[in-house]
């Protein structure tokens, strides 16, 4: 079973789609050697007493990582990128003609890692290096609004099984459900903190209570 799963959600993305595999595929790189290196602890599961040592010793470890391509009726070539991709990339999986609004939800019955990376455009990659560290290291959602959300298998499920909407409103389902039960999720500022973003993401995290959630999307 993968410790991380980076999910894609994506429409109509060719052109970016390269960039965003690129990115996932560093991001799971760059968070096994720091691993391995000792840099952070993994908390989300202890593993038996030696097994990381000898699994480490024996080329089975520090992470493992399932890619995600979560497609919402791509009409480019979209398709076309991901099956050169997955020729690429072994652990890249897809999941094709879902429903517009649908990809988050999709992904929360799909994923099998500890820990979900969900992004839904191209990314910086030390962004999301930040967010899956927080919560392998113990907090149980972290976040860059409208940007990046990782969050734990558990939470993920929960907060997001029959969640119909984008990366925003996805971001706003985690915090609500945290915050009912008195929790935080590790927050960082988006790059572009302006007045017009700001309107932008609010907009965005309120669609899917209308009915209107296939409309949040990071363009």
């Amino acid at each position: 079973m993968p410790d991380l799963s980076i999910a894609l959600c994506l429409r109509d993305d060719e052109t970016r789609l390269p960039e965003m595999a690129r990115a996932a595929a560093e991001v799971a790189s760059s968070l096994a050697a720091e691993l391995e290196a000792g840099e952070w602890r993994d908390t989300t599961t202890p593993p038996q007493r030696g097994e990381r040592e000898e699994a480490t010793i024996s080329g089975d470890l520090p992470l493992r990582h399932e890619l995600l391509a979560l497609d919402e009726g791509s009409r480019d070539n979209t398709l076309s990128v991901l099956s050169i991709l997955h020729r690429k990339l072994p652990e890249l999986r897809s999941i094709q003609d879902l429903p517009r609004g649908t990809a988050v939800r999709q992904l929360a019955r799909t994923a099998r890692g500890r820990v979900w990376l969900i992004v839904d455009a191209p990314f910086e990659v030390d962004r999301a290096l930040w967010a899956a560290r927080q919560v392998f290291c113990g907090d149980p959602a972290a976040l860059i609004p409208g940007e990046v959300l990782a969050v734990g298998r558990n939470l993920g499920q929960a907060a997001l099984g029959w969640h119909r909407g984008g990366l925003v409103s996805a971001q706003r389902e985690v915090q609500a459900m945290l915050d009912s039960h008195g929790q935080h999720a590790a927050w960082s500022p988006p790059r572009d903190h302006g007045l017009r973003q700001r309107a932008t993401l609010f907009v965005r995290g309120r669609l899917g209570r209308v009915g209107l959630g296939h409309f949040d999307r990071r363009r």
